[in-house]
Formats: C-alpha cells, sequence, structure tokens
C-alpha cells in the first residue's frame, strides 16, 4: 500500500528551506515512475537464473511478470489516487523530458495524473533475447501500463536495432535508446522519422590515457550523418562514465564537441 508522511514531508521540506533558500528553488517531488520489471526479477533469481527460467519453465515467469505488472498497475492507481504523482518533468531516466505535449489537457498540479507524465522503460538483460521473446515476456505486459503515459521513452543499455518492430507496437513512445552497441545504420532506418534518436555514444573515449577530441568528434559525426540520411530526430547523451582519468574538464570538452557536431 502507498501512504504518505505528510508531517515528515512538512519537517525534510523546512529544513531544506534552511539549506538551501537563495540558491535553490526547493519543492516537493511526488513519485516519478520507472518501469523496470525485470531489474528485480534478475536480482532475485540472477540475470543467468532468469533467462533459463524463460526456456525451462515459461508458466512461471509468465505468472511473476504478470503479478510485477499487476504492482506497478496498482501503485499508479494508488499514486494517481492519493495525488502523489510528480509534476511535469525536465529529466526522464537519463533524457530531456521538456515537451510542449504535456501535461495533458485538464492538468490539475494539486492531482497529477499518468497522462501529464513520461515514463520510461528497460529490460537490458534482454539484450540476447529473440525479438518474439522479447514481445512475449516484455512488451506484452509493458503496454497497458504504457498506455496509460502521456510519452515514453524506451531503452537504455540493451540494443534496440533489431527489435523496433516490437518496440513500435508500445503505445506513447516518443525516444528510443540506441546504445553503443547497435548498428547505428540499421536502427535510424528503422526509427525514421518516427521517433527521436536517442543516442548514447560509447563513454571509454573519456577514459583513454590521453583525450582524443578528434576521435570523438568522428565518432559524434557519423551519428550525425546516418540520422540526417534517415531524416531521424538526434540527441546525444553521454552515460555511464566510469572515469574521467581525474580529469573533469573533460565532460566539458566532450560537451563542447558535441554542440559543435549537433549544430553543424
Amino acid at each position: 500500500m502507498l501512504s504518505h508522511d505528510t508531517e515528515e514531508t512538512a519537517r525534510r521540506l523546512e529544513r531544506a528551506h534552511e539549506l538551501f533558500d537563495g540558491t535553490l528553488e526547493i519543492m516537493p517531488w511526488g513519485y516519478d515512475p520507472f518501469l523496470q520489471i525485470w531489474d528485480p526479477i534478475s536480482t532475485w533469481m540472477s540475470v543467468e537464473g532468469a533467462l533459463w527460467a524463460i526456456a525451462d519453465q515459461p508458466e512461471l515467469v509468465h505468472k511473476i511478470v504478470g503479478r510485477m505488472a499487476e504492482g506497478h498497475m496498482s501503485l499508479l492507481d494508488q499514486a494517481e489516487e492519493q495525488g502523489l504523482l510528480c509534476g511535469p518533468q525536465s529529466l526522464i531516466h537519463c533524457t530531456g523530458a521538456w515537451s510542449d505535449e504535456l501535461p495533458a489537457p485538464g492538468y490539475d498540479p494539486d492531482k497529477p495524473r499518468t497522462k501529464d507524465l513520461w515514463i520510461a522503460g528497460l529490460a537490458q538483460m534482454f539484450s540476447t533475447v529473440s525479438p518474439k521473446t522479447f514481445r512475449e515476456f516484455e512488451v506484452d505486459y509493458i503496454t497497458p501500463i504504457c498506455e496509460r503515459f502521456g510519452l515514453v521513452y524506451y531503452g537504455c543499455c540493451d540494443p534496440l536495432d533489431k527489435k523496433m518492430n516490437e518496440v513500435r507496437m508500445i503505445p506513447n513512445v516518443r525516444k528510443v535508446s540506441m546504445s553503443p552497441w547497435v548498428d547505428e545504420e540499421l536502427g535510424a532506418s528503422e526509427i525514421g522519422t518516427d521517433y527521436v534518436y536517442s543516442r548514447k555514444p560509447s563513454p571509454a573515449y573519456l577514459a583513454r590515457d590521453d583525450f582524443p577530441a578528434e576521435l570523438i568528434r568522428e565518432d559524434l559525426q557519423a551519428t550525425k550523418d546516418i540520422c540526417d540520411r534517415h531524416g531521424c530526430a538526434l540527441e546525444f547523451i553521454l552515460k555511464d562514465i566510469s572515469t574521467v582519468r581525474y580529469d573533469p574538464m573533460r565532460l566539458t570538452q566532450w560537451g563542447e564537441i558535441a554542440m559543435q557536431v549537433a549544430g553543424g
């Protein structure tokens, strides 16, 4: 059951105002939904165990995934009823969420609805399964959940270039992740003008002894050229950074290169 401790919220807001007034805008923030059915399952069974179970005990796995999906729906119902959903987002997972299409008509800031919001979904451990299995054990279960939301961002590190037929079955998708492991040309041809090509360039360049500015520029430019050919709306997202070799200015330099490529 979902509940709200109003006294604790008030205490924390008061403390936040004491610390940050004049520096940061302080506001209460409700439940910001994130759709990751398979992440908790993999912590219970291990990724390998869950994948073997799909092959060896599919009926059991369907019951587990069905129960998880029901739990998500119940949580959303309770959050809507109690007015505990967050307001219009600026970020969803790792991507910008600003949109003129949200919130939906009839929006009440005191009682946000799922249709006023984005939701992000992913099934990273399904990177190696077939499109058919992806549909049967992920898409079919998340479809009723995604139908409730205004917009959907789908994917993360999972390569989706060969699963776009199934991704298209997910309602309200607006952005699709294109990870470092995709065939970029195939992904762009599948996405076309229908979705945002949310590119995750490899962060490995930032871990080198030197900072290979020209290699980074070539890598990003190659993506932009591919997206230009296929009419894809493109965004670059640098994430999963393990090290910058004690040189945080590498992040600034990368950002400057990305802006130059995007504006070129």
